[in-house]
């Protein structure tokens, strides 16, 4: 008589097959996600310095950009970042009649990844090494240097 079924073994193995696979593939994924988020605040970024510099063309001013000082979010209805209502991101800002600095500060799943900031010069910085600032070596772009 022959029996039906996988016998012990090529459970084993296959379950060994799987567990290779979601090795490699998992951090793989990740990494990829965390890139996405990334670029969703980046182009944030963009997005409230075109909004901050519309203000200004009409205002002749940054201050005002954000209503609760510097430091603090911008109004919404200069900008609505993408990645603010998802918790990965808070855009804030600090600003003077004729300078702004645009920070997005990383939350939640994204705590750990570095501040990026955005200046009104379109000076860009990311944070790669996560050590509170944007002045070490390699950090005055957006790109992955690591």
């Amino acid at each position: 008589m022959k029996s039906q079924g996988f016998t012990l073994v090529e459970l084993l193995v296959a379950l060994a097959i799987f567990a290779i696979i979601s090795a490699l593939a998992i951090p793989q994924y990740t990494a990829f996600t965390e890139r996405g988020y990334r670029a969703e605040a980046t182009s944030d970024l963009l997005n409230c310095a075109q909004a901050m510099e519309r203000f200004n063309a009409t205002e002749f001013t940054y201050v005002g950009t954000n209503p609760g000082g510097d430091g603090t979010v911008l109004d919404a209805t200069i900008c609505e970042p993408l990645s603010a209502p998802s918790g990965r991101y808070e855009i804030t800002a600090v600003t003077t009649a004729n300078t702004f600095l645009l920070t997005a500060t990383p939350d939640g799943a994204m705590d750990g990844d570095g501040i990026i900031t955005l200046d009104q010069a379109g000076n860009r910085g990311w944070d790669e090494n996560d050590d509170g600032d944007v002045d070490d070596a390699n950090e005055d772009d957006w790109n992955e240097d690591l």
